[in-house]
């Protein structure tokens, strides 16, 4: 089985702790390490220091050089074309909450059907906090490239705690960001 060409959110991003963001954005002001326009502009640059002849990112004296099989993560996601997921658009939200009290989000979205089945969507926690709840639809297309132009129709769920959902929670997709009210299903 051919490895998968990594996405920036799922593979990448994660490579990147908090404490490497704060350094790198302490000494260049422009290498957020947390944002893929960023990550890939300095991908050249990053490469060399993780995974040239003398690493030298991480420092030693924060967790150190990186293993050998996340430089070749890296580098296979900048020889695979810098993949990032896409936001979804998404349609017929609802916020739901049972008689038990359960509150769950869904919505329905086409997502490319790929041969392989490896094309999916998911609601994604971007933010949570007191007041509001922000969700985020994405799509992963598959390993196909270019994905299929053949849709089908999918439908994504999330459980949401409930005393975000009394609000209401934001969902940002791509046609935008709009607020999912919160439905009582009578039993």
């Amino acid at each position: 089985m051919a490895e998968r060409t990594p996405v920036f959110e799922l593979h990448i991003r994660p490579l990147f702790r908090l404490v490497d963001r704060q350094h790198m954005l302490r000494v260049h002001t422009n290498l957020d390490l947390w944002n893929y326009d960023a990550v890939k502009n300095f991908a050249p640059a990053i490469l060399a220091r993780v995974g040239g002849p003398n690493p030298s990112m991480p420092t030693a004296d924060t967790a150190g050089p990186w293993p050998s099989e996340w430089v070749a993560l890296f580098n296979r996601w900048v020889q695979g074309g810098f993949r990032r997921l896409a936001p979804a658009a998404g349609r017929e939200y609802k916020l739901m909450k049972t008689a038990d009290g359960r509150c769950t989000l869904s919505c329905k979205v086409d997502i490319p059907d790929t041969d392989q089945g490896d094309s999916t969507a998911w609601l994604d926690i971007v933010s949570a906090g007191p007041g509001t709840t922000t969700y985020q639809l994405l799509i992963y297309p598959g390993d196909a490239s270019p994905p299929p132009a053949q849709t089908i129709e999918v439908a994504c769920e999330e459980r949401v705690d409930p005393a975000s959902a009394a609000a209401g929670v934001s969902v940002i997709d791509a046609n935008g960001t709009r607020i999912v009210n919160l439905q009582t299903l009578v039993a």
